[in-house]
């Protein structure tokens, strides 16, 4: 009998699918309802005072930071997805983890199907003090984040 652990249908990598679909999903849904709704280069809001919906299309990476080419940043999308994934599936750590993990990634694949299908990533939430930004970038970086904590949370004190 094959048990938890070996099991490639594990808890937490369930859990890092239906989080990456989950982030994909809502990335898709929120970036199709800007492009429908609201013309390129014009804002809604203020939402609270604080949040404006602004679509804009960016062919640079994540809160506008320019540098290689969209090619480039495809390939990097796509070599970080497939290493994500080798990664989550080798590992046997814990559903947080996993869940980390699934964030990142859902985000990953959410600007890079912008980037191969349409040559830019749509953004549309501008706080007015910080770059626009979307749904998949938000999740690729709270997860960075949260694995950086968790990384130096469960480092050891040399000493």
């Amino acid at each position: 009998m094959v048990g938890a652990e070996t099991s490639p249908v594990s808890r937490p990598r369930l859990v890092f699918a239906a989080i990456a679909v989950g982030v994909f999903a809502l990335d898709r849904v929120t970036k199709y309802l800007v492009v429908s709704t609201i013309p390129s280069d014009t804002e809604r809001g203020p939402i609270a005072g604080v949040l404006w919906i602004q679509h804009l299309q960016n062919s640079c990476a994540a809160f506008s930071l320019c540098g290689p080419s969209q090619v480039a940043f495809l390939v990097i999308s796509i070599v970080v997805a497939v290493a994500i994934v080798v990664y989550a599936l080798q590992q046997e750590g814990g559903v947080w983890s996993h869940a980390v993990l699934g964030l990142v990634l859902g985000g990953v694949l959410g600007n890079a199907y912008d980037r191969l299908l349409h040559g830019s990533v749509t953004d549309f939430l501008a706080l007015h003090w910080w770059p626009t930004f979307n749904v998949a970038d938000s999740a690729i970086s709270v997860g960075v984040v949260a694995l950086a904590v968790g990384y130096l949370a469960r480092r050891k004190p040399e000493g």
